[in-house]
């Protein structure tokens, strides 16, 4: 894994080819997904991150997720959250620890570049274990989100990640917009 290298890059700075690896990435990662035929997904628009990070192995896209940045609401309290969404690996290099490189090293950007106090995924309840290798904590089983200016919930497994010294909050969670 030493040749793994990682790049942290802006929406704005994707060019059209690195977007196309991307989305190739996605297809391979994601072929046995179906995410569009399950009713509790029916119909969402999903947030485009703010950042893409992205872990090549001599020279080549192999692992690689999205990060928004967001004010959210827990309860009554709004603070600022990075997400982690749309992780993929290339299937030809599951199991050898890309996946748990990639989290580590995006947790030292949500924290010491984007200054926020947690990170925040939604899952899906068979990739919970490796999430809690990680050290991510399941805080709730549903939470809210805003599309076309309708408050909606999405009952989904969510993990939070605690970045510095700030207890999690309690109360339903908002993430005032669109889910990642």
């Amino acid at each position: 894994m030493t040749n793994l290298h990682f790049r942290f890059i802006s929406k704005a700075d994707i060019t059209p080819g690195l977007d196309h690896e991307i989305h190739k990435l996605d297809k391979l990662a994601f072929a046995d997904d179906d995410i569009d035929n399950d009713p509790d997904f029916a119909g969402i628009q999903w947030a485009s991150p703010d950042w893409m990070v992205l872990g090549d192995l001599n020279g080549e896209l192999v692992t690689q997720l999205g990060v928004p940045k967001r004010e959210i609401l827990v309860g009554s309290q709004k603070f600022w959250t990075a997400g982690i969404g749309g992780m993929a690996t290339h299937p030809g290099y599951w199991h050898k620890g890309y996946g748990t490189a990639l989290l580590r090293a995006t947790e030292s950007f949500m924290r010491d570049e984007l200054q926020v106090p947690f990170g925040l995924l939604i899952f899906s309840v068979e990739t919970q274990p490796f999430y809690q290798l990680s050290r991510w904590q399941r805080v709730a089983d549903i939470l809210y989100f805003t599309q076309d200016n309708v408050q909606r919930p999405l009952p989904a497994c969510v993990m939070i990640l605690q970045l510095t010294d700030q207890p999690w909050l309690t109360g339903e969670i908002d993430l005032c917009g669109l889910p990642w």
